[in-house]
């Protein structure tokens, strides 16, 4: 568990310093929309994708954020967080300590998770945890960078202390998700402004002094009404 709060303090310097240095531009989802799915496009979706998945290669701010905001736009997009594997994981990250057969259980149960949603934050920090006690870091350094690549993506797009400059995201877990790296703790209140593609989360004590944290959810809105409607 050591190296797991390692890896989170870690993690949230670094995406502080991202947040401080770099300017937020909200995501243009027509023009995104349009080069993922021009084959001859620097950003056609498959492409991108390949190179996400072989945990080698750097991606630019552009590519990541095409990258992520481009996958609403893909046919395995589901806006929903129901896998039944989301609470086997977290069974077995609660325990106050792991055996071999833990490990083993929490790489299958992220695998399993990244197959439904390749950005899914916990499973790709799960996963990390497991090659950090394994030493393993050649798939460490694969996993921190697809990491690395989604964080960036998500808070490129704002500084999520009002609803005019929300994070913008495609998954409501990724809101939850992305709350520890920032530094922060869900404080218990979840609520869609009325009238509005944003919601806030609350939070608890934090050194930074936020009681909120506000992200923009119109991909999963309007991905739910093309549908015509569902829980999300």
């Amino acid at each position: 568990m050591q190296k797991l709060l390692f890896i989170l303090v870690f993690s949230t310097s670094i995406l502080l310093q991202t947040n401080a240095q770099d300017l937020f531009k909200a995501p243009d989802f027509g023009q995104i929309e349009r080069n993922v799915k021009e084959q001859t496009s620097s950003y056609y979706y498959p492409n991108l994708m390949n190179k996400y998945q072989s945990g080698t290669t750097q991606m630019t701010p552009e590519e990541g954020r095409h990258l992520y905001f481009g996958y609403v736009y893909q046919p395995g997009y589901v806006p929903t967080d129901t896998s039944e594997f989301n609470k086997k994981l977290a069974e077995v990250l609660s325990k106050q300590s792991f055996v071999a057969e833990d490990y083993k259980n929490i790489l299958q149960y992220a695998d399993a998770l990244l197959l439904e949603d390749p950005f899914n934050l916990r499973a790709l920090n799960a996963k990390l945890l497991v090659y950090a006690q394994d030493n393993n870091a050649e798939e460490y350094k694969k996993v921190a960078l697809k990491r690395r690549i989604v964080q960036d993506a998500i808070i490129g797009t704002g500084d999520g202390m009002s609803e005019k400059t929300p994070f913008y995201v495609i998954k409501v877990a990724h809101e939850y998700d992305i709350l520890p790296f920032l530094g922060y703790n869900f404080g218990g209140e979840d609520k869609i402004l009325k009238g509005n593609k944003v919601n806030y989360l609350s939070l608890g004590k934090n050194r930074f002094e936020v009681d909120r944290v506000y992200f923009n959810i119109s991909p999963i809105i309007d991905h739910l009404n093309a549908r015509g409607g569902g829980k999300m």
